[in-house]
């Protein structure tokens, strides 16, 4: 308790500086747990430095117990201003102390909630975030208060980011969390408030090995950790170096998707690339692309892929290939369906499949898991595909992803990238498991999942086991949007812009750790 306090209060002192602090009303809203006990620790920090601080207690001193009154003991014995709102009656007075607030630490509840919230505490939550909402609307006049969390946001499920009935919502700075981070920080109402680019670990000397012991083995993507997956290019290289990706996809109106994936497959370093796509769509793909190779697979002069294009594909194009990407743009014709069932089992190497085809092989999951026993395979699903592959209400998906998606690894033996506002990546055993949880408005258009699966396979060509290609992939994705931010703002940069920008985006990221280093 006493390092969690004093480490909150060093990151206050990081977040607004001594001089900027100095100026502000602080109030410590403390309730009757641990958490409580945390807050009352911060108090005497921000009281001994001279800061003006009130700490307010949810309950009446006497009734408070263990080392979370010992705190509060100090406090009252240091002679800081504490305030009792032990009942409703008293949320009036609660309200005006709000009124003369600029930052509230909420430290009411912790980690160990797991019931709906009812009465008392229900009405202060909601009375904090109503007296925040309706000054939102004059915070030019500098009204309105920033709010600090210890550990998680009062209300918030740490486990499954859904706010117990009642939470706090507004105006969210920062959230000073222990140990490790929380998977409610990811999804639900956790995800909504952003709460992965608002939390700050603090280490408060809690043992390794009961961290370890307790971790549920979810990791986070940094960008230190991609940087190390791209070592520098030797000058002697050549493409040969570097693998042959294979595309095959497209169709009439969706052309764009396997030139996409392809792009994606050329930017992400792949020393070649090969799109097959359906003969009458071969001119158009010719004239959208240059470094790229072509192949016109036999269509019956439909656009389409047919069953006999799968020979075509066998006997011409596997051999000599590292990776293949497969779906972008196929279109769902029964004879595409076909020709995805004869294919699929002759292709070796490591695959990723995406769209059209996760939506054919939805029809008949059985033919997944006997191909998974063939090759490594790679599934790019959205939330709606994986509705469809796992027979799982999509709101449920949403509700719990790392729980659903872990379990369907496992059960098929694929690696799978679950894509949502955030993306949820699990290896073929279901044992490890990270999240990319950056977000940028840029990538609310069509495109994105195609330059993902091209990324992946591309990074599996130049050597990259499939986990570490797919958070890659995952990670540069994004980086290389919120990179495109300053150009284009919250819309219009496109998917193949931001595949044009992820060499710029992997060279940015090797100079900033080397810098770091």
């Amino acid at each position: 308790m006493e390092n969690a306090g004093s480490g909150c209060y060093r990151e206050i002192l990081n977040l607004y500086g001594m001089g900027r602090l100095k100026t502000y009303g602080i109030t410590v809203i403390c309730g009757k747990g641990n958490n409580g006990g945390d807050g009352f620790v911060l108090s005497r920090y921000l009281f001994n430095a001279g800061f003006d601080v009130k700490t307010i207690i949810l309950a009446e001193r006497g009734s408070y117990k263990k080392i979370a009154k010992d705190n509060l003991d100090i406090l009252i014995k240091l002679g800081s201003c504490i305030v009792e709102i032990p009942a409703e009656s008293k949320i009036p007075l609660l309200k005006e102390i709000l009124d003369k607030t600029d930052i509230l630490v909420d430290a009411i509840l912790g980690v160990g909630l797991n019931r709906e919230l009812d009465g008392f505490l229900k009405a202060v939550i909601e009375t904090v975030n109503e007296k925040n909402e309706k000054d939102e609307k004059s915070k030019s006049e500098g009204n309105g208060f920033d709010v600090i969390c210890i550990d998680v946001p009062s209300g918030l499920n740490a486990d499954t980011g859904e706010f117990m009935g009642a939470g706090i919502k507004n105006n969210v700075k920062k959230v000073f969390t222990f140990g490790g981070l929380k998977t409610g920080f990811y999804i639900n109402d956790g995800e909504k408030l952003l709460l992965s680019e608002k939390t700050v670990l603090i280490d408060i000397n809690q043992p390794a090995q009961l961290l370890k012991k307790h971790s549920p083995g979810i990791e986070i993507i940094t960008e230190e950790e991609i940087a190390g997956c791209f070592t520098d290019r030797k000058k002697t290289a050549t493409k040969f170096d570097y693998g042959h990706l294979l595309v095959i996809g497209g169709s009439p109106g969706k052309s764009g998707a396997a030139f996409m994936a392809s792009y994606a497959g050329f930017k992400g370093g792949a020393g070649l690339v090969t799109a097959a796509i359906p003969a009458k769509l071969n001119d158009i793909m010719e004239i959208k692309t240059d470094e790229i190779m072509t192949y016109p697979v036999f269509d019956n002069n439909g656009g389409f892929f047919v069953g006999n294009g799968a020979s075509i594909i066998k006997e011409n194009l596997l051999k000599g290939k590292n990776a293949a990407v497969i779906g972008p743009g196929m279109g769902l014709k029964e004879e595409t369906k076909i020709f995805l069932h004869k294919i699929l089992p002759e292709i070796k190497v490591p695959l990723v499949i995406d769209a059209d085809a996760l939506n054919i092989l939805s029809e008949d999951t059985d033919f997944l898991k006997e191909i998974a026993g063939i090759s490594d395979i790679i599934l790019t699903p959205h939330f709606k595909e994986m509705e469809r592959l796992s027979g799982i209400d999509r709101k449920t998906i949403e509700k719990d992803p790392i729980g659903i998606g872990k379990n369907f690894a496992e059960e098929f033996g694929v690696y799978l990238l679950l894509k949502g506002s955030s993306m949820f990546i699990f290896d073929k055993t279901g044992g490890n498991i990270s999240i990319q949880c950056e977000h940028t408005p840029l990538l609310a258009s069509g495109g994105s999942g195609d330059v993902l699966s091209g990324l992946t396979g591309a990074f599996i060509c130049g050597g990259m086991s499939l986990y570490m290609s797919m958070k890659c992939a995952a990670f540069l994705l994004v980086y290389s949007a919120k990179n495109l931010e300053g150009k284009y703002g919250e819309l219009g940069a496109g998917a193949v812009k931001i595949t044009e920008n992820i060499p710029k985006s992997i060279n940015l990221i090797k100079k900033q750790q080397k810098e770091i280093q």
